[in-house]
């Protein structure tokens, strides 16, 4: 797949350009890129990344103990804006509750998916995801390459990606499509990510794995989002015009100048009915 950009020190990096968007239309390529933390980015990889994709603003979405722990690597002359979900200091919460078999090892919690994607859904962080939104979007829209991340580029990175895709206009089932690629990744570091949840579960084997297994990307995280989103907003187009202060007329504005027609009209994921934006209510009951 032409959108996966393999790199030596960073996993699941993807351009979210050639998704499918409603009306025959795919989102520009090579503006909007989203994976994990740039931590162990080599000078290989900075090439790629800044050089040759001209990556011209990162976004962490790291707690700040994250960032500390195992801070990005890149060019000094590349803003690297600090916008987290959950942070004690710069968001006034963290997310602290563990799931039942695991347990939290200094400020890293091995959370239950289900409750983590539903709690994203408060008035502290998602004031925060319209700033990323907001950032990622306005720099696109000039023309300047974005890269957003979190950790593992999974839940976070997930969320942001989903949120841009659905200002686009793009089809809830493009956004799972991507979402659920980021288990290729995953699954090439498997025996990584066994030890790490082992030992958040205090040494048991079994329970690491239990961990492992509930930590991939799976339709149910977005399904828990989308339904917080649901109960809390009233939806997610409700959502996006209220809560991203996105409207009509600038979502117009954003899909004329961040989306193009598609390179194969035949393959794209068009919605049958025409509506004006995609039904993502009955969509994202999966």
């Amino acid at each position: 797949m032409d959108r996966v950009i393999e790199l030596e020190g960073v996993d699941n990096v993807r351009d979210l350009g050639g998704l499918p968007v409603r009306g025959g239309r795919e989102v520009e390529r090579g503006l909007l890129f989203r994976g994990a933390s740039l931590a162990g980015l080599t000078a290989a990889d900075e090439a790629v990344l800044f050089g040759r994709l001209g990556v011209s603003c990162v976004i962490d979405l790291r707690c700040g103990w994250e960032r500390d722990a195992a801070p990005d690597r890149g060019p000094a002359a590349v803003p690297n804006l600090h916008i987290p979900f959950y942070d004690r200091e710069k968001v006034g919460i963290e997310y602290t509750e563990g799931a039942q078999a695991g347990q939290v090892v200094g400020r890293d919690v091995p959370c239950d998916p289900d409750r983590f994607y539903r709690s994203l859904a408060n008035p502290l962080t998602t004031r925060q995801m319209r700033a990323v939104v907001a950032e990622a979007l306005e720099r696109a829209e000039r023309g300047l390459p974005v890269y957003f991340h979190c950790s593992g580029g999974k839940d976070r990175a997930g969320i942001t990606a989903l949120l841009v895709l659905a200002v686009l206009g793009a089809e809830p089932d493009a956004v799972l499509e991507d979402y659920l690629l980021t288990n290729v990744a995953r699954d090439r570091r498997e025996a990584e990510n066994l030890a790490r949840f082992t030992r958040l579960a205090g040494g048991d084997a079994a329970r690491g794995r239990q961990l492992t297994t509930a930590h991939r990307a799976r339709p149910e995280n977005l399904r828990a989002f989308h339904e917080a989103v649901v109960a809390r907003f009233g939806g997610m187009e409700a959502f996006i015009a209220d809560e991203l202060g996105i409207g009509p007329a600038r979502r117009d504005e954003l899909r004329r100048r961040l989306t193009r027609p598609a390179a194969d009209a035949a393959s794209v994921h068009v919605s049958a009915r025409e509506a004006a934006v995609p039904d993502w209510e009955p969509a994202l009951a999966l």
